[in-house]
């Protein structure tokens, strides 16, 4: 089957979630990075981590799961220091000039949409965790390391 980029940006609207730009524009938003996780051959929840900095220095991270308490939020907060360790290493990767991994397919056990948005600006990069190449293994290992709880896996028999 053929990779398209729409399963992954569907998984948000499947789950109730609010588009990237609906949140960017909220009153005292200062920026917002999605980690969208997409399962191809089902052996985990779908689920949408969205981490928002407010002014005033507050991180809040909603976790939404495939199938878990009605797709509602579950809601946490992130340190001052894992957000902005986190950030630092999106840009010493040049985050916002990467294109999407190279060679994503369906057979990719997990793939993650990651999205960052500040202002006008939005920029998406498309994954494959378990297999990632020079920069974008730095970045899923800062994930792993910053906000690891944004990529649980929560397997269907749960």
């Amino acid at each position: 089957m053929i990779f398209t980029e729409s399963s992954l940006y569907e998984v948000a609207g499947n789950l109730n979630v609010p588009h990237i730009k609906t949140i960017i524009k909220q009153a005292g938003v200062i920026s917002v990075l999605r980690i969208t996780a997409y399962y191809p051959e089902r052996h985990a929840r779908h689920s949408v981590a969205t981490l928002t900095e407010q002014q005033r220095n507050q991180y809040t991270m909603e976790i939404v799961h495939e199938g878990f308490y009605g797709h509602r939020p579950m809601t946490l907060s992130v340190s001052d220091e894992n957000y902005n360790n986190l950030l630092d290493v999106l840009i010493q990767c040049r985050f916002k000039k990467l294109p999407h991994q190279d060679d994503i397919s369906y057979n990719d056990r997990s793939l993650w949409l990651i999205q960052q948005a500040y202002g006008t600006f939005l920029h998406n990069v498309i994954v494959a965790p378990d297999r990632p190449s020079h920069p974008y293994s730095t970045i899923v290992n800062a994930i792993d390391d910053y906000i690891h709880e944004a990529i649980r896996e929560i397997p269907f028999d749960n």
